[in-house]
């Protein structure tokens, strides 16, 4: 491993951790006995790759965004089980002029999974009919209600506790009422 300086690049450090996660994989899979026929080195590091959020003209402040294809491949979901979650609300989606499907990846936590608080206030605006640009902009404002932080940025402020969870899921409801009427 390369000891890591200040002049250590983002993608040096993460060649390095990829480096490291995999050799241990490797050997697990070699201890137990297991295949390690890894496919076509291509396509898996194309669904490594997946996983990190692609650059977007609209990336501010929503952004960075997932396109559909990077989603699926990080989530390992069909499209179908994306959209599907999409209509029920459960997460964010932004449509573009084009009729594409963008995906805030400020939503998502490191797992894969919507982050609690988000998932509810998606859920409010949803059923409401309110478009995902509308509901991103709810999501990224900052605003008195949550201490001077955006809706997102109060979640994290306060580690998505059940409090903050609560307090963004009740806003998210009374907006949602309100831009519906």
């Amino acid at each position: 491993m390369t000891p890591r300086t200040r002049t250590t690049t983002p993608v040096d450090a993460l060649t390095d951790a990829l480096r490291e996660r995999i050799a241990a994989r490797v050997e697990d899979l070699r201890a137990s006995g297991r295949s390690l026929e890894l496919g076509d080195v291509d396509d898996l590091a194309d669904r490594m790759v997946a996983a990190m959020p692609t650059v977007h003209p609209l990336d501010q402040p929503l952004g960075p965004f997932y396109d559909t294809a990077g989603l699926v491949a990080w989530l390992g979901i069909s499209r179908q089980a994306l959209f599907d979650r999409v209509r029920r609300g459960t997460v964010l989606a932004c449509r573009t002029a084009d009729g594409h499907l963008l995906y805030p990846s400020l939503q998502f936590g490191r797992n894969g999974a919507v982050r609690p608080g988000v998932v509810e206030s998606v859920g409010a605006f949803t059923r409401r009919g309110v478009d995902g640009w509308s509901v991103g902009a709810w999501l990224t404002t900052p605003t008195d209600v949550f201490e001077g932080h955006s809706a997102i940025d109060y979640l994290v402020v306060h580690r998505s506790s059940s409090t903050a969870v609560r307090r963004v899921a009740e806003a998210a409801a009374a907006d949602a009422g309100t831009w519906a009427a």
